[in-house]
Protein backbone atom coordinates (compact mmCIF):
# COMPACT_ATOMS: atom_id res chain seq x y z
CA UNK A 1 0.00 0.00 0.00
CA UNK A 2 2.62 2.30 1.06
CA UNK A 3 4.00 1.85 -2.61
CA UNK A 4 1.25 3.23 -4.18
CA UNK A 5 1.57 6.28 -2.30
CA UNK A 6 4.95 6.25 -3.48
CA UNK A 7 4.43 6.01 -7.17
CA UNK A 8 1.58 8.75 -6.73
CA UNK A 9 4.09 11.47 -5.49
CA UNK A 10 4.00 10.96 -1.77
CA UNK A 11 6.94 10.62 0.61
CA UNK A 12 6.63 7.02 2.02
CA UNK A 13 8.64 5.29 4.67
CA UNK A 14 8.65 2.51 7.11
CA UNK A 15 7.84 3.70 10.89
CA UNK A 16 8.00 0.25 12.52
CA UNK A 17 8.34 -3.28 11.17
CA UNK A 18 4.32 -3.20 9.96
CA UNK A 19 3.87 0.20 9.74
CA UNK A 20 4.41 2.81 7.18
CA UNK A 21 4.19 6.67 7.34
CA UNK A 22 2.92 8.19 3.97
CA UNK A 23 2.99 12.38 3.69
CA UNK A 24 2.60 15.12 1.08
CA UNK A 25 3.10 18.71 1.89
CA UNK A 26 -0.49 18.88 3.69
CA UNK A 27 -0.86 15.36 5.06
CA UNK A 28 1.22 12.77 6.77
CA UNK A 29 -0.71 9.79 7.91
CA UNK A 30 0.29 6.60 9.63
CA UNK A 31 -0.58 3.21 7.80
CA UNK A 32 -1.50 -0.23 9.48
CA UNK A 33 -2.25 -3.20 7.69
CA UNK A 34 -3.49 -5.89 10.13
CA UNK A 35 -4.84 -8.14 7.51
CA UNK A 36 -4.38 -8.22 3.71
CA UNK A 37 -8.61 -7.02 3.57
CA UNK A 38 -7.95 -4.45 6.02
CA UNK A 39 -6.00 -0.82 6.30
CA UNK A 40 -5.91 1.62 9.03
CA UNK A 41 -4.74 5.33 8.58
CA UNK A 42 -4.66 7.75 11.16
CA UNK A 43 -2.74 11.30 11.29
CA UNK A 44 -3.35 14.71 10.12
CA UNK A 45 -4.06 16.74 7.56
CA UNK A 46 -4.98 20.34 6.87
CA UNK A 47 -8.39 20.97 7.59
CA UNK A 48 -8.73 22.46 4.05
CA UNK A 49 -7.57 19.95 1.95
CA UNK A 50 -9.56 16.69 3.58
CA UNK A 51 -11.80 16.64 0.24
CA UNK A 52 -8.75 16.48 -1.60
CA UNK A 53 -7.23 13.75 0.87
CA UNK A 54 -10.69 12.02 0.22
CA UNK A 55 -10.08 12.53 -4.16
CA UNK A 56 -6.25 11.01 -3.62
CA UNK A 57 -7.83 7.48 -1.77
CA UNK A 58 -10.41 7.16 -4.59
CA UNK A 59 -7.91 7.58 -7.15
CA UNK A 60 -5.88 5.06 -5.48
CA UNK A 61 -9.10 2.83 -5.51
CA UNK A 62 -9.27 2.89 -2.31
CA UNK A 63 -12.46 2.73 0.20
CA UNK A 64 -12.38 5.17 2.64
CA UNK A 65 -13.96 6.71 6.05
CA UNK A 66 -12.34 10.05 7.34
CA UNK A 67 -13.10 11.82 10.23
CA UNK A 68 -12.22 15.35 11.33
CA UNK A 69 -12.01 16.40 14.47
CA UNK A 70 -11.30 19.43 16.81
CA UNK A 71 -7.47 20.57 17.98
CA UNK A 72 -8.65 19.50 21.40
CA UNK A 73 -10.12 15.64 20.14
CA UNK A 74 -13.58 16.66 21.63
CA UNK A 75 -15.54 17.57 18.69
CA UNK A 76 -16.55 15.69 15.61
CA UNK A 77 -16.47 18.45 12.90
CA UNK A 78 -16.74 16.45 9.72
CA UNK A 79 -17.38 13.18 8.53
CA UNK A 80 -16.46 11.84 4.69
CA UNK A 81 -16.98 8.55 3.06
CA UNK A 82 -16.23 6.82 -0.20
Amino acid sequence: MAEMFGRAGWRARASSWTEYEVEHEWVCIELVEPSPDERIFSGVVDPSRVDELGAVLAGLGLRYSIELWSDDGTSLLRELAG
